[in-house]
């Protein structure tokens, strides 16, 4: 995600949407994984792929909650 033109409050907005839909993205593939839709095997690899962007747009939400206190 490219924010450099867009203002703090909408890039957040963006950010905590897309927060949400990783969550919900994982719970679905919970859901698969227990009635035995995907191997074990994907399960793992799809799971750290959402948890590696979950991880990435807490890290930005956190800076920009950072940024948004500074200027506030």
């Amino acid at each position: 995600m490219n924010f450099s033109e867009e203002s703090p409050a909408k890039a957040l907005e963006k950010l905590l949407k897309r927060k949400k839909e990783l969550e919900k993205e994982l719970e679905v593939l919970l859901k698969r994984k227990e009635k035995g839709e995907i191997s074990e095997e994907e399960f793992s690899k799809q799971k750290r792929n959402i948890e590696k962007e979950y991880i990435e747009i807490m890290d930005r939400i956190a800076q920009l909650k950072y940024l948004a206190s500074l200027w506030g």
